[in-house]
């Protein structure tokens, strides 16, 4: 999703570089201040290497996450509501009492 919304990998060259890998908070978006300019990095010491992107990117990663999160609710609910139409069925709905 952090490519997706216009990130850059980027991979430690050096070992001051991994150490810093090391000390960021693996998968948190961390806000960093570099020469005037913020920059928002993404740790991912498994695959050795760091997001990288500025408040343009970390805007489109959030709107990415709130319409994933968005798409897993709605698959949820539509799940839930499937679930009880089908319980819904194997009793009868109003048919049993007579009520159509």
């Amino acid at each position: 999703m952090l490519v997706a919304a216009g990130f850059k990998t980027i991979t430690p060259k050096n070992a001051a570089q991994q150490q810093k890998l090391q000390t960021l908070k693996t998968g948190q978006v961390a806000q960093v201040q570099k020469n005037g300019k913020t920059y928002y990095v993404v740790a991912d010491p498994s695959q050795n290497v760091v997001y990288v992107g500025g408040p343009t990117q970390y805007q489109n990663y959030q709107q990415l996450r709130a319409q994933r999160q968005l798409a897993e609710e709605n698959l949820e609910a539509a799940e839930m509501y499937q679930d009880a139409a089908m319980r819904w069925d194997t009793w009868g709905g109003w048919g049993r009492w007579g009520w159509y």
